[in-house]
């Protein structure tokens, strides 16, 4: 009778080893082949048009059995008349929306593009949660986190994507602390610098992360450096009590759709959205024709380094 005992608790214990082995969790996702913040500003941008249309909405997307994005409503019947009131209130009108190219739709370039964002905001953040839910993809994240673009960006020299001095990181952590009533101990830095980028790019990459790294404990901040797979990342910043964008689809579809508090770097001609000072803070972006070489990091750290 005891070894009979014995072996069903060896037999429960292997169990639940197998149990923990095999189920996924966060940490098991691989990379998705999406470029998921510019998937899902067309995705919702569409939504978006079907609304302003009082119209059914219907995803021409087949996202087959991809993680996250599989559990995306491909039908919405139309019953958002208080988003539709707001819009016209706005002027945000079809031909409006029509204009826009939708994959660029997150750049808060101008106020009607604000309010389209805002006015959906509730909704898209309750779709994203369920599709989180379904794919196992919740999480609790206790810090604020900076989404620190570095790959091919900024050698390339996009105009949309640029350094950002490293007082902008303070006055955003100062933000979000005020906005949240939370004094925070630790800031990490997510940055994964292999997207569209060669060697040179990831060895610099890397010095820039460990300086702003280092900025950071120098202003009385642990951080940690985090770099997951990106579905996996896009739902960090989704649960992260406050998100600090460096500008892109990836951090403002997580981010200002997310759980924490929203604060970004202005996109191009970003002063035009005076309704966004709320959570965008401006002039603080290095301008490209100020960097010789963004290879020669010393040089351009130093120029970053202002007022510190």
């Amino acid at each position: 009778m005891r070894l009979k005992i014995i072996f069903l608790l060896l037999l429960l214990i292997l169990v639940n080893i197998a149990i923990s082995v095999f189920t996924p969790t966060q940490e098991h996702f691989d990379n998705i082949n999406l470029d998921i913040g510019n998937e899902l500003s067309q995705y919702f941008y569409n939504l978006g048009l079907s609304i302003i249309q009082k119209k059914d909405f219907k995803n021409k997307e087949d996202y087959n059995e991809k993680i996250f994005f599989k559990y995306l409503p491909t039908f919405i019947k139309y019953d958002f008349d208080d988003i539709y009131k707001y819009l016209i209130y706005n002027d945000v009108t079809y031909e409006f929306l029509e204009k826009n190219n939708a994959r660029a739709s997150w750049e808060m370039s101008n106020n009607k593009i604000y309010h389209f964002w805002k006015s959906m905001k509730p909704l898209i953040h309750n779709i994203l949660e369920d599709a989180f839910t379904k794919s196992g993809l919740n999480k609790n994240v206790a810090n604020p986190i900076i989404h620190f673009r570095c790959a091919d960006t900024p050698f390339i020299r996009h105009p949309i994507y640029s350094f950002q001095y490293y007082d902008f990181f303070k006055e955003a952590i100062e933000k979000i602390e005020k906005k949240s009533n939370k004094k925070y101990t630790q800031i990490d830095i997510m940055s994964c610098s292999s997207h569209n980028s060669n060697n040179n790019d990831v060895i610099s990459c890397k010095k820039y992360t460990g300086s702003l790294n280092d900025y950071l404990k120098g202003i009385g901040y642990n951080s940690e450096i985090i770099c997951n797979s990106n579905i996996d990342d896009f739902a960090t910043l989704f649960y992260a009590p406050g998100v600090i964008s460096t500008s892109s689809s990836f951090s403002f579809m997580a981010g200002f759709f997310g759980n924490g508090i929203f604060i970004s770097t202005q996109h191009p001609d970003g002063k035009v959205c005076n309704d966004c000072s709320d959570f965008v803070l401006y002039d603080y972006n290095l301008k490209h024709d100020l960097v010789k070489d963004y290879y020669d990091t010393n040089t351009v750290i130093n120029l970053l380094k202002r007022n510190t």
